[in-house]
């Protein structure tokens, strides 16, 4: 039995608007739904509320907390779902891939903050050749700001801010830092 074409678009209208209320339970105020709502009732398709909502949200929240302004968790989803996000066409995009959210985010050179979480052997060791790897990559010539916090007697977590230019460059260096024998964890 196949469902009537008329049907299924009323189908579909009815999914994406569920999908779009239930976004908007989780990441907006009760001044915020009502604002939705009394605009919601100018638009004819469940689309227009994601384009109409997408093209308000290039700004950056007020916070004023009148509804006028929607959360960036919010705006991210919704540009998400009209996929603003997704990859180039041709490009593969699977579990096995890194950097395609990255690259979509963030505009490139910018400053990134690598975080590693690795074992203590001799003092500041581990520290010492997070920083010599990255400037082996990045160059000796390199901006960056280090800051090494103990956790506990067992481990260290360094965080280094320096310059990048591209998501497969944040890629390439997260693969190198988890290839180091001491390195626990990477974030």
């Amino acid at each position: 039995m196949s469902i009537p074409r008329s049907c299924r678009f009323q189908l579909q209208s009815v999914a994406l608007l569920f999908i779009f209320f239930v976004l908007l339970a989780a990441t907006i105020d009760a001044f915020q739904l009502t604002a939705l709502l009394r605009s919601a009732s100018t638009c004819e398709h469940p689309r227009e509320l994601f384009r109409f909502y997408a093209s308000a949200s290039d700004d950056a929240p007020q916070g004023g907390g009148d509804g006028s302004d929607l959360t960036d968790r919010f705006k991210y989803k919704v540009h998400a779902l009209m996929g603003t996000y997704d990859p180039p066409s041709g490009t593969v995009d699977d579990e096995n891939q890194t950097g395609n959210i990255i690259g979509a985010m963030l505009q490139f050179p910018t400053e990134y903050t690598f975080s590693v979480v690795g074992k203590t052997s001799d003092g500041d060791s581990y520290a010492r050749d997070v920083k010599a790897l990255l400037e082996s990559i990045l160059g000796s010539d390199a901006r960056m700001e280090t800051r090494v916090v103990p956790r506990g007697t067992k481990f260290i977590r360094v965080s280094v801010k320096v310059r990048v230019d591209s998501a497969s460059m944040i890629s390439s260096i997260y693969e190198e830092l988890d290839a180091m024998e001491l390195t626990v964890m990477k974030f």
